[in-house]
């Protein structure tokens, strides 16, 4: 992929990283759909406390994830997704928009 049609896709998400761009750079930040991961979690018939032994995280960590809208790791959504047999990322997540001032 092209440095071109990585900035296109940057803006797409309304990110910009051009490096000579002179408008505040925003950030996208990932957020969990709490209410989608109960779903899944109910659907499964799973508990949290399944999801994080899953996912290798303390059943702390992920209820900070759930609860207190901390913004998990790639590493981290690649393995709930794999988990919870979700393909889609916008079933268990949100982007959220920042700026960088």
């Amino acid at each position: 992929m092209s440095h071109h049609e990585s900035h296109e896709t940057c803006e797409t998400h309304g990110i910009d990283r051009s490096r000579n761009s002179r408008r505040p750079r925003r950030r996208a930040i990932v957020r969990l759909d709490a209410r989608a991961l109960w779903d899944r979690l109910d659907t499964l018939n799973r508990s949290q406390r399944w999801l994080a032994r899953k996912i290798g995280v303390s059943p702390g960590y992920l209820s900070m994830l759930i609860g207190e809208g901390r913004a998990p790791s790639g590493r981290i959504r690649r393995r709930m997704q794999r988990a919870l047999g979700v393909e889609d990322f916008g079933e268990l997540f949100t982007l959220e928009e920042c700026n960088d001032e």
